[in-house]
C-alpha cells in the first residue's frame, strides 16, 4: 500500500505540474506557433515518458495498475520525440494527437480512481468522475472541426489545466486520508510515505 501511494503521489504531482504550466501557456499566448508549441509540448512529454518508465522499473512490483502507466510512460516519450524530430508534420494534426493523448491520460487516471476503491478509500467516486470528465473533453478535443484555431488552442489549454488540477486535488484528498487511515492502523501504515 505503501509503494501504490507513493508512486501515484510522483506520478500526479509531475503529471499535474507539467499540464499546469503548459496550459496556461496556451491560456496566455494562444498564437503561439505550432512548431514552438511542439517543441514545448515535445520536450515536456519526454521529460513525463522517461521518468514514468525509470519509475516503473525502479519499483519492487510491476503489475496490476502500474503496468497501464508503463504503457503511457512508453507512449508520451515516443510522441515527445515526434513532437521534436518533426514538429511541422505534428503540427498538422496537433489537435488530435493532444485530445487522444488527454483520453488515454484520463483512462489511467479511472484506473488509478479504481485503485483507490480497491485501498477502501470512501470518496473514491469524485477522481473517478474526474478523470470521466477529462477523457471526455480529450474527446471533444479530438471531434471539435467547428472551433477556429485560436479558440482550438484555448480550449486545450484549458483542458489541461482542468487535468493538473484536478490531479492535485486527488493528492491533497488522498494525502489527508493517508494520514486518517495511519491514526488507526500505526502498524500496517507507518512507512507510507504520502505526506
Amino acid at each position: 500500500m505503501r509503494e501504490f501511494f507513493h508512486n501515484m503521489k510522483l506520478s500526479f504531482l509531475l503529471a499535474a505540474v507539467l499540464y499546469i504550466i503548459l496550459g496556461l501557456i496556451l491560456l496566455i499566448w494562444p498564437g503561439v506557433s505550432a512548431t514552438v508549441f511542439c517543441y514545448a509540448f515535445g520536450g515536456i512529454l519526454l521529460i513525463y515518458g522517461v521518468v514514468t518508465i525509470v519509475s516503473f522499473f525502479l519499483r519492487d512490483s510491476r503489475q496490476g495498475s502500474f503496468v497501464f502507466e508503463l504503457f503511457l510512460g512508453i507512449v508520451a516519450a515516443a510522441l515527445g520525440l515526434l513532437f521534436l524530430l518533426r514538429p511541422v508534420i505534428v503540427a498538422s494534426v496537433l489537435p488530435v494527437i493532444l485530445g487522444l493523448f488527454i483520453v488515454v491520460d484520463g483512462l489511467v487516471n479511472l484506473k488509478r480512481a479504481l485503485e483507490l476503491r480497491r485501498m477502501l478509500y470512501l470518496r473514491w467516486t469524485v477522481p473517478l468522475v474526474l478523470s470521466a470528465v477529462s477523457a471526455v473533453l480529450g474527446l471533444v478535443i479530438v471531434f471539435q472541426p467547428f472551433l477556429a484555431a485560436e479558440a482550438l488552442v484555448m480550449l486545450i489549454g484549458a483542458v489541461l489545466i482542468y487535468e493538473g488540477l484536478s490531479d492535485l486535488w486527488t493528492i491533497f484528498r488522498v494525502s489527508q486520508w493517508t494520514k486518517e487511515y495511519r491514526k488507526h492502523h500505526p502498524v500496517d501504515v507507518d512507512q507510507i510515505d504520502f505526506q
